[in-house]
């Protein structure tokens, strides 16, 4: 994979060696099996091409059962700053259920271990709610569970049953549960926000919890607005700007990983397919992961991105004073203090010059019904 990073990080056409690198991020599943040396190499070759500032964010993704004290020990000296644990639940019939192959039991012993070494601050973890045969009370039990043993930030997802997966095929035949009505899930997403900000936590993103700025996941959080990332790795996707011919691309590299290291040999990078980012594209892009987040859509990242446009052209104005006599839309012109608690500090200063539009609590939780109502992309041309 180095050749691949060197390749793209010397490319005159995305003119990367200027940019400052924010957040490396090791993800794709199971990125703690690999051998600590071969992570130092990619961070030692990022740093030698372009530099690693020491407030850049460096995560990984790892799964309770595949990870050891030694090993995670490793993988902090050799740059790795921040730990994702996929925990996922703390009940080890659903983990079962869910085709984890980790108990509480490890769940708990993994992430007492990362937190011993990475510190309570630089530890995430994940969990799953309305799950197959889960009550709302039950959840709020687990829930409490979590928050008194989790560091400063953490993501909760409302489980989504995919057609023909495994979990699908077993509800069709009638061998779980029965799966929480869409009342009882939003029961669950609400007692999940009041209980979160209970314990302290901001819920900056619609399934995202920071107890602080400096707890945010600079990694998602840049994803969500639309900047620049550049995937390495059989089957990685990244998003870049060709600045010779002004136009944003998106990357999807080869699967396969025998055909993968083959491109790379012979071409240096191993992408089978780059796709141009219409305009059209890039403003409805913006404007549906933008509103994921509490921070919403600044008006100079909207016209930045967009080659100019107006961020007022893209949505329905009738529509946003509706939302916004409602509680669950915000128009402001300058950074408040609530602001400031879900905005990376490397944003702000996006805010203060020009305000922008950002959801309520209220609205995000509505976000799914706001957002078809708001978008006029279509009035944007390419």
């Amino acid at each position: 994979m180095t050749t691949e990073l060197e390749y793209f990080l010397n490319d005159p056409r995305y003119g990367l060696k200027d940019r400052k690198v924010h957040s490396v991020y090791f993800g794709g599943g199971t990125p703690s099996l690999a051998k600590p040396s071969a992570i130092q190499a990619i961070l030692e070759t990022i740093r030698k091409q372009v530099g690693l500032s020491d407030d850049t964010e460096i995560s990984m993704e790892a799964n309770p059962t595949s990870i050891e004290q030694s090993k995670l020990k490793q993988f902090k000296q050799a740059g790795v700053n921040r730990l994702s644990l996929g925990i996922q639940s703390l009940n080890t019939q659903d983990l079962k259920m869910l085709g984890r192959d980790h108990t509480k039991e490890e769940a708990l012993k993994s992430l007492s271990m990362a937190k011993d070494i990475f510190h309570k601050e630089r530890v995430t973890f994940d969990l799953i709610y309305a799950r197959p045969g889960q009550t709302t009370k039950g959840w709020e039990s687990e829930l409490q569970q979590a928050l008194d043993i989790a560091g400063d930030h953490l993501s909760m997802y409302q489980l989504t049953v995919e057609r023909s997966t495994p979990l699908h095929k077993q509800s069709l035949k009638g061998l779980l549960p029965s799966i929480p009505d869409p009342d009882t899930a939003a029961d669950m997403y609400e007692t999940t926000v009041r209980i979160a900000a209970d314990y302290g936590y901001h819920h900056y993103e619609v399934s995202s919890y920071a107890k602080n700025q400096q707890a945010i996941s600079r990694h998602n959080f840049s994803y969500w607005q639309g900047m620049d990332f550049l995937g390495i790795g059989p089957g990685a996707h990244g998003r870049l700007t060709d600045i010779q011919k002004n136009q944003r691309v998106r990357t999807f590299g080869e699967f396969h990983p025998d055909k993968y290291m083959a491109l790379c040999e012979a071409e240096g990078e191993g992408i089978r397919k780059l796709q141009p980012i219409s305009v059209h594209d890039m403003a409805e892009e913006l404007i549906v992961f933008g509103m994921r987040t509490r921070m919403g859509i600044p008006r100079s990242r909207f016209s930045k991105m967009t080659g100019g446009e107006m961020l007022d052209l893209a949505i329905d104005t009738d529509a946003l004073k509706l939302f916004m006599e409602a509680n669950l839309l915000v128009q402001e012109d300058a950074v408040t203090d609530e602001l400031r608690s879900f905005i990376p500090k490397e944003l702000l200063y996006e805010w203060e010059t020009g305000g922008g539009i950002r959801p309520t609590e209220a609205g995000l939780e509505r976000i799914d019904y706001i957002l078809p109502r708001l978008l006029k992309v279509k009035s944007i041309k390419d």
